[in-house]
């Protein structure tokens, strides 16, 4: 899948797309400082089958407005 570039709160982001056993892997970007998170989308789990991109992107776009929140941790 094609990488994608959007812009939120002044801040521009590039995903790239990964497709894993069972999953769509999404790694976030955000340009000025080169942070990185990755999310997965497990098939069938949170995303329109009949738009998987659009889908990706949304969940994407709603991912970028936690990363002033720190990086995620492990509970």
């Amino acid at each position: 899948m094609e990488p994608h570039r959007f812009e939120q709160d002044g801040e521009a982001y590039e995903v790239r797309f990964e497709r894993v056993d069972g999953a769509w892997v999404a790694h976030i970007r955000r340009v000025a400082d080169d942070a990185l998170r990755s999310l997965a989308f497990p098939d069938g789990v949170g995303y329109a089958a009949d738009d998987v991109r659009g889908s990706l992107i949304a969940g994407c776009v709603a991912a970028a407005a936690r990363f002033a929140d720190g990086p995620p941790t492990r509970h």
